[in-house]
């Protein structure tokens, strides 16, 4: 099958794979059931472990690496200066070539909060990544970042779905000239339960999780899924060609509330509020 088309904010495929928690020969299977049916951005981490086996199945594929929109993000434990350079080359061989976008997978310390910016960039001047950008950071993080990177960020990946207020978050991000990619995008599964989701979708003849999709892609969000059956990567699709109405835009909105995290790490305690 050919790539699918899509919008693409801040060059960023508005639709990927996610690649958390697969690992080993289920990872380069998934991959590959998503290349065979079109999708070409591949959100992977450090932390995944299955950086080897992303990129072995992207050469599998037989297409020109460029064909491939690639995100990795270093782990919290590379941050420091002794370990990041040497974690971004591991991943560049392990993916087969440099990323097209770095993000920095969870805040820094605050004393290597700069630092750890700075070597993000060098990475980009290096040649390890086309585009940098962070995760998982607060509004107030996303200002402090981007004046440290001089505007270079493009993007702020995060949790993002209905049930979960992050409105302040997309807003800062508009604000800063960068794109928002939501993981988790199905909370887990529970995003599609709300009776508000189940009418829209009845009305609409389609699955509550294209809903829940169209809803985070609608605003511009890049949406990145998991998924290893091909019938849902096939379902995830076709959320490209649905509109919602504004009333049901907002009626989804009206969901969200500031306790819907279905991961909240014990080190973020007290750092995500703006």
């Amino acid at each position: 099958m050919t790539a699918i088309s899509m919008p693409a904010p801040g060059g960023i495929p508005l639709l990927g794979l996610g690649t958390y928690p697969l690992t080993g020969e289920e990872a380069f299977r998934t991959v590959r059931m998503a290349i065979d049916l079109g999708i070409r951005h591949i959100d992977t981490a450090q932390m995944y472990g299955n950086e080897r086996e992303i990129g072995r199945a992207v050469a599998s594929s037989g297409l020109p690496r460029g064909d491939f929109f690639m995100v990795t993000k270093v782990d919290p434990g590379n941050l420091g200066a002794a370990r990041f350079a040497d974690s971004v080359a591991r991943s560049v061989d392990d993916l087969g070539g440099p990323a097209d976008l770095l993000l920095i997978h969870w805040p820094p310390p605050e004393d290597d909060f700069d630092a750890t910016l700075d070597r993000l960039m060098a990475e980009r001047a290096k040649g390890n990544t086309k585009a940098i950008g962070v995760s998982n950071f607060s509004p107030a993080m996303m200002r402090r970042a981007q004046q440290r990177c001089a505007g270079a960020l493009i993007n702020n990946q995060v949790e993002f779905h209905p049930l979960l207020d992050q409105q302040a978050v997309l807003a800062t991000a508009r604000e800063q000239g960068m794109v928002l990619s939501a993981y988790s995008p199905l909370a887990r599964g529970a995003a599609m339960k709300p009776a508000v989701i189940a009418a829209i979708a009845a009305r609409l003849g389609r699955p509550p999780s294209e809903v829940v999709l169209r809803w985070i892609m609608q605003q511009g969000v890049v949406a990145i899924p998991m998924t290893t059956k091909r019938e849902n990567a096939l379902s995830n699709i076709a959320a490209l060609s649905l509109e919602l109405s504004p009333e049901d835009m907002a009626a989804i909105t009206g969901l969200g509330t500031r306790h819907g995290r279905t991961i909240n790490p014990s080190w973020m305690a007290g750092r995500w509020e703006p």
